[in-house]
C-alpha cells in the first residue's frame, strides 16, 4: 500500500535508519528532520502522523512503475431555462500551507517535453530519405538512430518533470488514510456515476416522460493512479469528472485542469446527498433501483400519449445526487447509481477531513 517497514537507531538528534533501499541517517528534531539515503538529500516536515519529505538532491535513478495498491436525459424540444452547474478553475484553487509545494508541482508539469520533438524530426527524416530512395538500410539506420534518441529524451524528460511526493504515514495516519481509500473504492464499484453540467426546466413535461427537469450529464471515471510525473509510495485514486481531475492524496487533493494545477484540504469539503428519482432513458445500472415505469411522451394524467406510434415504456430508477463543495470554489453536482455507496464514499471523506483536523496536520512543504 506504499507503506514501509524500518529499523532506526537514534543517538540523541541524530537517527541512523535502516530500510530494504539501505542505510540512511538524519538529523533533527521531532516534525523537522534533514537527512541522507540512497537517494539523495531530502527534508522531511509535518505532524498528526502525516509528515511530507522533499528532495533537495535526487540520484538519477530509473524512472518506477507505480504499484497498483489495493431529472432526466435531455429528450425532445428544447427547454426554456437552463442552470449551468460550475466549478472553479485549477488555477483558483489555493492552499496558503500548500503555497511552495504547488508551486513547484506547476513548474515542473508545465516544462515543455523534448521527445515529441525529436520523435518528430525522426520522422521527417525518415519522410526525406523514403523519398530520396535512400538504401534499406540507411532507412533502418535512421529508425533505429531515432528510436534511440527519443528513449533518450524521454528519460530525460523525466528527470526534469519528475516530482518526489513521499509521506511517511504513522499507524493511526495509515489506518484513516486507508479507511479513506475504501471509502473513494465505493465510487468505482459503482454501476454508474455522472456529472452533472446544468440542469433545465422542461416546457412542456409531456415531451420528457412527465418529467420537470432535464440535466445534461457526463462519465466519471474512478481509477488507482498518480498524476502524471509524480512520484510517490502513497497510494491514490484518481477521480476524472472530464474538465478536471481530483487526486486524493495522504495529505490533501490536487486538481489537474490541463496545465492548471489547484489544491483543496479535506477540512474545507461538504458534502449534501439526496435521493431522486431519475426516468433513465440509457441502460439501467446493475446495482440501481427500479421503482416504476414512465412513457417517452406522456398525457396530463401521466399515462402513455397515444397520439405516438412509438412510445416507448422507460424505467423510473432511484439515484443518489451528490453536492460536493470547497470553501475555495470546488463545486460538483454528481449522480451515483447506488444510494449506500454514495453515503459509504462521503461519510469517508467527511471522517478523514476530520481526523486531519483533530490531529492538527497541514503537512508544510519545504
Amino acid at each position: 500500500m506504499g507503506w514501509y517497514l524500518r529499523k532506526s537507531f537514534g543517538f540523541g538528534p541524530l537517527r541512523v535508519n535502516l530500510s530494504k533501499s539501505g542505510l540512511g541517517y538524519s538529523l533533527g528534531v521531532r516534525g523537522a528532520r534533514i537527512g541522507v539515503n540512497s537517494r539523495g538529500t531530502y527534508i522531511r516536515m509535518g505532524r498528526g502522523g502525516i509528515y511530507y519529505q522533499k528532495y533537495l538532491q535526487t540520484q538519477l535513478s530509473s524512472p518506477r512503475t507505480e504499484p497498483v495498491r489495493v431529472p432526466v436525459p435531455q429528450l425532445g424540444s428544447e427547454p426554456e431555462l437552463a442552470q449551468v452547474i460550475q466549478t472553479a478553475s485549477a488555477s483558483s484553487l489555493q492552499d496558503s500551507s500548500a503555497t511552495e509545494l504547488l508551486q513547484e508541482i506547476r513548474l515542473h508539469h508545465r516544462k515543455a517535453r523534448i521527445a515529441p520533438v525529436v520523435m518528430v524530426v525522426a520522422g521527417l527524416a525518415l519522410g526525406v530519405g523514403m523519398m530520396a530512395s535512400l538504401p534499406i538500410w540507411a532507412d533502418a539506420a535512421i529508425v533505429l538512430v531515432g528510436a534511440a534518441v527519443a528513449a533518450i529524451a524521454t528519460r530525460a524528460d523525466y528527470i526534469r518533470k519528475v516530482v518526489h511526493l513521499d509521506y511517511a504515514l504513522e499507524p493511526d495516519a495509515a489506518r484513516a488514510y486507508v479507511a479513506l481509500l475504501k471509502g473513494i473504492e465505493q465510487l468505482r464499484a459503482l454501476g454508474g456515476l455522472w456529472r452533472i453540467s446544468s440542469e433545465e426546466v422542461n416546457a412542456d413535461t409531456k415531451y420528457h416522460a412527465g418529467a420537470r427537469y432535464s440535466v445534461k450529464r457526463r462519465t466519471i471515471a474512478v481509477k488507482f493512479e498518480p498524476p502524471g510525473y509524480i512520484s510517490t509510495d502513497a497510494a491514490m485514486y484518481m477521480v476524472n469528472t472530464g474538465p478536471q481531475r481530483l487526486y486524493f492524496l495522504p495529505d490533501r487533493i490536487l486538481v489537474y485542469e490541463g496545465d492548471q494545477i489547484g489544491v483543496v484540504q479535506y477540512s474545507s469539503l461538504t458534502f449534501n446527498v439526496a435521493s431522486s428519482t431519475f426516468v433513465e432513458s440509457e441502460s439501467v445500472p446493475y446495482d440501481s433501483e427500479i421503482i416504476g415505469r414512465t412513457w417517452r411522451y406522456t398525457n396530463k394524467s401521466g399515462g402513455p400519449d397515444r397520439r405516438f406510434a412509438s412510445n416507448p415504456e422507460i424505467p423510473l430508477v432511484r439515484y443518489a445526487e451528490i453536492a460536493m463543495r470547497s470553501a475555495g470554489g470546488l463545486n460538483y453536482l454528481m449522480q451515483a447509481s447506488n444510494m449506500q455507496k454514495a453515503n459509504s464514499f462521503t461519510q469517508a471523506v467527511r471522517e478523514y477531513g476530520t481526523h486531519l483536523s483533530l490531529a492538527g496536520q497541514t503537512a508544510v512543504p519545504s
